[in-house]
């Protein structure tokens, strides 16, 4: 008989060709899925390094980033194209500025003309009263105040000549600062405007194509996180053969024994064939069970070529190629922003000129200022000096009716000289305000120095993310050539079934054959069932292989309920199913 095999000899499993066979399957199940195990987590970590770098590729102009970006563009282009009319502006002030000088020039030419006359009458008043006791020693006084005078309004135009030298200059850099920006600014500011649309555009599509690749790349990672899982048919299938071959072992010991030397030799042929027919149905559902997980296993990865593949097409997508590229875009932006920081450039130059314009013709004002007050005290001083000799004239009679005559002229053309210092207070009071409008904008707290600052914030920010996204958009592809590359090898590694399934099948037919597919008598051998099955029920760690002991064996007197250990291959059944999506 087929089964006279698995007699007392077969208390020897290891010498038969089931125990090798079974011992086969349980070192190359063991070996394979823990090189499966490994394969796919690093499978696994690939895919986690893809989704991390798209992070990054996605996170180099982020929302908030591009945001700010766009703001500041925004400003800056407000601000650029506000250049032409703030410089015309300063032009006017300047033209302004060159107005008032010549008028002044006007006004010292008068104030020099009017001196010249009061010396003149000092002079005739000195000769006129030479005679006249102490006269002489007086008239003198009001020449050298005369004089002095005539010293300070020299100054005046000594300091209104330095304002006028810087004037011409100033303007013929004005107009051709003001010529560059009507020309350049509004292309400038044009360019700024299309490529940040551009940019806006690029990073939106950026962003829905990343939303694309990361749902792909989760998806992945949730088939390869069930696959993972489900490969613990792995554990249970070499569990399972253990426990099998625990059976024939337990069987083998008790056949040694005394108790098993009692029995005939008849009783040791059902008892054997009994326990026989137990691992055979036990192998036939784990081999059925690996089959089928396995193929799901198989299945499964089967899917993530498309994934992958799907994956570097909208890789090559965000990269873009041409002028349509992100990265392009960014530079291109980059090269528009460096034009516009060299027309910054050119600004804050033309805005120190027009500062240090601004602040020299305030200085300057303010010595006129002075000089034209000192000319008023002076011309006071005339006045006051004119009066005495009046009053003085008066009392000392006829004598000095003829130098009454010149004082009270000393007296008129003062007055004169107070009226054209009035005018050029109030021309100097104007050029105050030109000057001032000349340097608005230039103090630094707003205009040209945030201007710059804005620009140079952006310029950073986007050179930044120009240089990390290539980078990471290289990295990316890398990444995922590499998860490619490591899908092809574990799927080929993970075809478990090719070959492992064959060797369970094998171990499974010819367990089977041993059977013969019948039940032998054991209601004579009710102890050596006990004894042997209490053992064999003890190393079951699954529901599964109690439930098929309970329908071969009757359950030993000590088995409890079973309880839920390490679950069958069955329930990973719905592990399987979110994979498929």
């Amino acid at each position: 008989m087929q089964h006279a095999r698995l007699t007392h000899n077969f208390a020897a499993p290891t010498t038969s060709t089931i125990s090798t066979d079974l011992e086969q399957a349980r070192t190359a199940i063991e070996k394979r899925f823990l090189e499966g195990g490994t394969i796919l987590l690093s499978v696994l970590e690939s895919i986690d390094k893809l989704a991390a770098t798209l992070d990054a590729v996605t996170g180099a102009l982020d929302g908030g980033s591009a945001d700010a970006t766009g703001r500041e563009l925004k400003a800056t282009m407000t601000e650029l194209s506000a250049l032409p009319e703030r410089e015309s502006r300063r032009q006017t002030a300047l033209a302004t500025i060159s107005t008032i000088e010549k008028g002044l020039r006007d006004k010292v030419v008068t104030m020099r003309e009017t001196l010249r006359y009061l010396r003149t009458f000092a002079i005739t008043a000195k000769i006129t009263g030479a005679g006249i006791a102490d006269f002489a020693g007086f008239a003198e006084e009001i020449i050298e105040r005369i004089q002095y005078g005539a010293n300070q309004v020299d100054k005046f135009a000594e300091t209104l000549d330095q304002l006028g030298k810087r004037l011409d200059p100033a303007a013929a850099r004005g107009r051709e600062i003001l010529q560059q920006f009507e020309t350049v600014v509004p292309g400038i500011v044009k360019d700024l405007a299309q490529s940040s649309e551009l940019l806006t555009e690029q990073h939106r599509t950026l962003g829905a194509t990343a939303q694309r690749v990361r749902k792909l790349a989760g998806g992945v990672q949730m088939k390869l996180a069930t696959v993972l899982s489900a490969m613990q048919i792995g554990d249970i299938s070499r569990q399972r053969i253990e426990h099998c071959q625990s059976a024939f072992a337990i069987l083998g010991d008790y056949l040694e024994t005394g108790e098993g030397r009692s029995l005939s030799e008849d009783q040791k042929n059902r008892l054997s064939l009994a326990i026989t027919c137990l691992v055979a149905r036990q192998l036939e559902q784990t081999s059925g069970d690996f089959g089928r997980d396995t193929t799901k296993i198989v299945n499964t990865m089967g899917s993530f070529s498309g994934d992958i593949g799907e994956m570097l097409s909208l890789r090559d997508l965000m990269a873009g190629n041409g002028e349509s590229g992100n990265s392009r875009a960014i530079r291109q932006l980059e090269q528009n922003v460096a034009a516009a920081q060299q027309i910054v450039t050119t600004v804050e130059a033309a805005s120190l000129e027009a500062t240090d314009l601004s602040r020299s013709t305030a200085e300057l004002v303010g010595e006129l200022v002075s000089g034209i007050e000192i000319v008023r005290v002076v011309r006071t001083d005339i006045q006051y000096m004119a009066l005495n000799t009046n009053l003085r004239c008066s009392r000392i009679g006829e004598e000095g009716r003829a130098i009454n005559v010149v004082t009270a002229e000393l007296r008129n053309f003062a007055g004169q000289m107070d009226e054209t210092a009035e005018a050029i207070l109030t021309a100097l009071h104007a050029l105050q305000e030109a000057a001032a409008e000349m340097a608005e904008g230039t103090d630094g707290s707003d205009g040209e120095a945030n201007l710059g600052q804005r620009l140079h914030s952006a310029a950073s920010r986007i050179q930044s993310a120009g240089d990390g996204m290539e980078k990471d958009l290289a990295r990316l592809g890398e990444d995922g050539r590499d998860a490619a590359e490591r899908m092809e090898k574990a799927m080929v590694q993970l075809d478990y079934k090719a070959e492992l399934g064959d060797i369970l099948e094998r171990c499974a037919d010819e367990i089977a054959e041993a059977a013969q597919g019948a039940q032998p008598d054991l209601s004579d051998l009710g102890p050596a069932i006990e004894g042997i099955g209490s053992q064999i029920y003890r190393t079951y760690t699954m529901v599964a292989e109690r439930e098929i002991h309970a329908a071969v064996l009757p359950l030993p007197a000590t088995a409890t309920a079973p309880v839920a250990a390490a679950s069958s291959a069955d329930d990973d059944e719905d592990l399987f199913e979110s994979a498929f999506f």
